[in-house]
């Protein structure tokens, strides 16, 4: 899988739907997306989803990441 094209990012305020939402800005206030096309159902594009997707794996993983005020 390659890096998506820098020439797709998008504004934040100005990203559409199927578009990806993974911020590639260093200031927040002028956040800018990746804007690469996602997968229906996903906000990010395969790229990004690999690196903030943590898939379930039964209730002994999903209670090592939560936070312990919500157990």
């Amino acid at each position: 899988m390659q890096e998506p094209d820098p020439r797709q990012r998008t504004k934040l305020l100005k990203i559409g739907t199927r578009q990806c939402h993974f911020i590639v800005s260093d200031d927040p206030r002028r956040a800018v997306c990746c804007g690469a096309p996602t997968q229906v159902g996903s906000s990010w594009c395969g790229w990004h989803r690999r690196l903030v997707y943590i898939p379930a794996h039964g209730k002994v993983q999903r209670d090592v990441l939560m936070l312990p005020e919500r157990r």
